[in-house]
């Protein structure tokens, strides 16, 4: 399997941190879901820092399940599988950036309660652990929080409390998700230095090939069917913002921001067919569209972030460009496809 940290060693080298890096040096970082899109990449570009720069850092890595292939093995990276809505171990840290989440909507439906969970007790759980060792936070929410957000408002920004329905499918995760920052905010009055991001629609290499977002879904369809059958007609609108850029912006967010709250955003807004039609042009194979649309109640039909608060904040004018983004991606889920079918 190709090291993540190679395979993206020109995104992860062009990402700019506000910080000075040798602040770092012999500091540990507990990143929770570290299977995941974000957690991976969060890990590999620390053990990428690590090579570069010789920072001595140290990494705890959590998953549910054993590591993923395309995380590095090495002597300062700790691996650790547990239920984090179970008892956890006491683990010193400087930094904590909790990611771990159900954030596939078919996985959300089948957890309801485990989502929930995720972002209620084991999140306490974590930031009562964070207070005892005096680490920064940084903890992951979605744009998922707003809900459905109307038309004068879009891009929406972080001072829009939302509008999500209670008894909608996607509620378990947009309304947890909002919870969740409420514990944030509860534990950043009293002394602990926690910070959140709402994050767009990541994407990127370093995604499992069983993940089931559009995104993933779509590539995967079309390689292995040789046609892309659409489950609606895909009139969607929303925000995509590439990995590397998702891990800069988060990061400097940990690290310098002088507020607790912001959106994490890219430059591309998107329908849902445009992607599709992009992902079946590169692949060159038939886009199909369906006489009867399925959808999950509660999905935006139209959902475009703000990014004015970081970039005026962090001079951010320059984010990678969604076509070269989603050839990587492409030819990343092509050699997971190789190595599952192989």
């Amino acid at each position: 399997m190709i090291k993540l940290y190679d395979f993206l060693v020109n995104e992860y080298n062009a990402i700019a941190l506000k910080k000075d890096l040798t602040d770092l040096k012999g500091k540990t970082f507990f990143i929770t879901g570290a299977n995941g899109l974000i957690g991976s990449n969060l890990v590999n570009y620390l053990h990428y820092l690590n090579k570069k720069e010789k920072l001595n850092i140290k990494i705890i890595a959590h998953s549910f399940s054993a590591p993923v292939s395309w995380l590095p093995q090495e002597k300062n990276i700790r691996y650790i599988s547990a239920d984090l809505t179970e008892k956890l171990s006491e683990i010193k840290f400087n930094y904590l950036i909790h990611t771990a989440t159900y954030g596939q909507p078919k996985k959300f439906i089948q957890n309801k309660l485990g989502t929930i969970k995720l972002n209620s007790e084991a999140l306490i759980k974590l930031l009562e652990m964070s207070k005892r060792n005096k680490a920064d936070v940084l903890f992951v929410s979605s744009s998922e929080i707003y809900g459905q957000v109307p038309q004068d408002l879009m891009p929406v920004s972080e001072t829009y409390f939302g509008n999500v329905d209670t008894l909608s499918d996607r509620a378990v995760y947009a309304e947890s998700k909002r919870l969740a920052e409420t514990i944030c905010n509860v534990f950043s009055k009293d002394g602990l230095n926690v910070k959140i991001v709402r994050l767009a629609i990541g994407y990127g290499p370093g995604i499992k090939y069983s993940d089931t977002r559009f995104m993933n879904e779509f590539i995967k369809r079309a390689l292995t069917e040789g046609k892309l059958t659409m489950m609606d007609s895909g009139k969607a609108i929303r925000c995509f913002c590439f990995i590397s850029d998702v891990i800069e912006m988060m990061l400097n967010v940990l690290f310098s921001s002088k507020d607790i709250l912001y959106n994490i955003a890219g430059a591309d807004n998107k329908t849902v067919r445009e992607v599709a039609e992009m992902i079946t042009k590169y692949i060159n194979v038939p886009l199909i569209f369906p006489k009867d649309e399925e959808k999950i109640s509660g999905t935006p039909s139209q959902l475009v972030l703000s990014k004015e608060k970081y970039c005026t904040e962090f001079l951010k004018t320059s984010f990678v460009n969604f076509e070269h983004g989603l050839k990587k991606t492409i030819e990343w889920i092509k050699i997971l496809g190789e190595k599952q079918n192989g």
